[in-house]
């Protein structure tokens, strides 16, 4: 039912450990990386059966905008558009935060007997905890923190501001000053075991650029030009001097290009949700240089990559 072999099936479930590979993807600034934690093909399959026939059976909350079937980030982005104020909060180790306990207690809640949500929950975790990088991760998160969305949500309701999360960013706008909200909004993480990156929070006043999700919201929705021109970039460098040269002087490994080659796919993609038409001339390009096709699917994006201002090389 689930399109792999029962001895193989159990090993994923008993011995998960041995089932997962960890990718460092270079973020464009401190020499920092991106750790993701990524399934083999196998357990990638009955982790996306899972999503498909158990996950995606329950709804999150309407102000979730990440990885949610007919959400994207454009939805996640359209709320705040022209508003005076803006919030952009960061929840800090996101993923990592929710154990293995949370996701037994969640599929217990969907109305599993206790073994089958612990096995449910040993399929979809790596050493206690949900890794970045599993197709159930996202929704999983989304259906835990679906009582701290409502929360939140019920303080803006009561407040005329705006709410909505893509994942661990959380976006807060309104008319007047808000400022406020980040005391609240801590205090909500907090009590269930949540904290915000304090380091990412960020107070968008009237006259000042405002970035959501990677999209300018002050007037109407675009990209910023930066983006553009950096996956130009490394188009450019891919086609005049391969792939591998391009992933050597990045400091990527070849065994990770295909990660890499998905993020690139992802960042025109969103490109192409904003300005089809310059995303569409993006992706034929990354097409004819590599013969790489898109799978269509919702794609990490590191907003990081967004927000800043890469340096030249």
């Amino acid at each position: 039912m689930i399109g792999v072999q029962s001895n193989y099936f159990y090993k994923c479930l008993y011995s998960n450990e041995y089932f997962y590979k960890t990718v460092k993807i270079p973020k464009r600034r401190n020499d920092e990386y991106r750790e993701l934690t990524i399934p083999t093909m196998a357990l990638k399959n009955i982790q996306r059966w899972i999503l498909d026939n158990i996950l995606y059976k329950f709804s999150v909350h309407p102000c979730a905008k990440g990885f949610v079937p007919g959400k994207s980030i454009i939805d996640n982005a359209i709320p705040h558009i022209n508003k005076k104020y803006v919030v952009k909060m960061d929840v800090k180790n996101f993923f990592p935060s929710i154990s293995f306990k949370d996701v037994r207690i969640l599929f217990l809640n969907l109305g599993y007997k206790i073994e089958v949500a612990i096995a449910l929950a040993n399929l979809c975790t790596y050493k206690n905890t949900l890794p970045q990088g599993s197709p159930t991760s996202p929704y999983i998160a989304n259906l835990i923190f679906y009582k701290i969305d409502k929360r939140i949500s019920g303080f803006c309701n009561k407040n005329n501001l705006t709410y909505t999360r893509y994942a661990d960013d959380i976006t807060i706008s309104g008319k007047s000053n808000i400022s406020f909200s980040i005391k609240i909004i801590n205090q909500i993480l907090t009590q269930n075991r949540f904290e915000l990156n304090d380091k990412k929070t960020k107070v968008l006043k009237p006259g000042d650029r405002k970035i959501v999700t990677g999209i300018i919201v002050n007037e109407k929705l675009t990209i910023p030009k930066d983006f553009i021109r950096n996956v130009k970039r490394d188009l450019y460098y891919i086609n005049r001097f391969g792939l591998l040269n391009h992933l050597n002087f990045i400091s990527i490994a070849e065994d990770n290009s295909e990660y890499y080659l998905n993020s690139l796919s992802g960042k025109i993609s969103f490109i192409k949700m904003v300005d089809y038409k310059q995303g569409y001339i993006l992706q034929n390009e990354l097409d004819n240089i590599i013969g790489y096709n898109d799978k269509h699917e919702e794609k990490y994006i590191d907003l990081e990559d967004i927000d800043i201002k890469w340096e030249k090389l």
